[in-house]
């Protein structure tokens, strides 16, 4: 099965974009700003810099790939503090001085062409992992033979937490655009606050072999960002499937709001997480 990064799932949802109406225009509709990135804080393997990466829509038949935007000005502020971003190639934006911290709300700031777009997350705090191994499963219908990573950790009790995982092969970001996985790659503890869960499999797609290397993150995320990021997994997972049919996809509402220009809405999401990770070697 085909994998890709999320930037690339990102992609898929923004490059298919079109406005529809009487005069409808496949191709040279005014491109929109597309966000993707935020703030992590990360202890097991600390951030040297914050990466925002910003590009711009194009056309419903156009073939290329999306432009890269490298003349907007980026801030984020903690509340007391406010950070610039650098431009460093590409559309990829910087910062290696922000200290990211638990309970804090960040705002992001970008200016470009004239406009100014404003969003906001706060960051809470993450839960450790109790246990990451591996076992290995039998080829059954749905999918082949080989180790799938699994975890145990416990839930606070009485606060709403909501998660995504994110998993590492040989240090590759691996991730499949799924319907299934707006439930296994998030999800929020609804159904098991405070309590400890064992052989979670954070993404059942992904098959090891021994000798490979898996890193496995827990991320805190935003009920917000939950919610974008359940409506990404549903639309670009049902792309394709005759019995389901094929709806075009629908652009799906940012935390960056244009405030000059309300309705050039910007697309993607910015984001603020605390990450847990561990890193295992795939052994028999």
């Amino acid at each position: 099965m085909k994998k890709i990064l999320f930037s690339l799932i990102i992609f898929v949802i923004v490059s298919c974009e079109t406005e529809v109406t009487n005069d409808i225009t496949l191709n040279g509709s005014t491109p929109r700003l597309v966000i993707n990135g935020g703030i992590e804080r990360n202890t097991t393997t600390p951030l040297a810099e914050q990466r925002i990466e910003l590009t711009s829509t194009i056309g419903f038949l156009d073939t290329t790939d999306p432009t890269p935007v490298t003349n907007a000005d980026i801030s984020v502020s903690d509340g007391t503090n406010d950070f610039t971003f650098t431009h460093v190639g590409d559309g990829v934006y910087t910062n290696s001085t922000i200290v990211a911290a638990i309970n804090t709300e960040y705002t992001i700031t970008i200016i470009w062409q004239g406009e100014t777009y404003i969003g906001s997350d706060t960051l809470t705090e993450v839960v450790d992992f109790d246990n990451v191994y591996a076992e290995f499963e039998a080829e059954t219908l749905f999918t082949d033979e080989g180790y799938f990573v699994k975890f145990d950790a416990t839930d606070p009790a009485g606060i709403e937490n909501y998660y995504y995982y994110r998993i590492f092969k040989n240090g590759e970001f691996f991730i499949v655009a799924d319907p299934g996985n707006s439930f296994t790659l998030v999800e929020s503890d609804e159904f098991f606050d405070g309590q400890q869960r064992t052989g979670v499999k954070p993404n059942e797609e992904v098959i090891f072999k021994v000798g490979d290397t898996a890193k496995v993150q827990q991320l805190s995320i935003t009920e917000e960002y939950h919610d974008f990021l359940v409506e990404l997994f549903t639309q670009t997972g049902n792309q394709g499937l005759s019995f389901v049919g094929n709806p075009p996809p629908a652009s799906i509402r940012s935390n960056v709001l244009n405030t000059s220009t309300p309705s050039n809405r910007a697309l993607g999401y910015f984001y603020t997480v605390d990450v847990a990770e561990e890193t295992i070697e795939i052994i028999e």
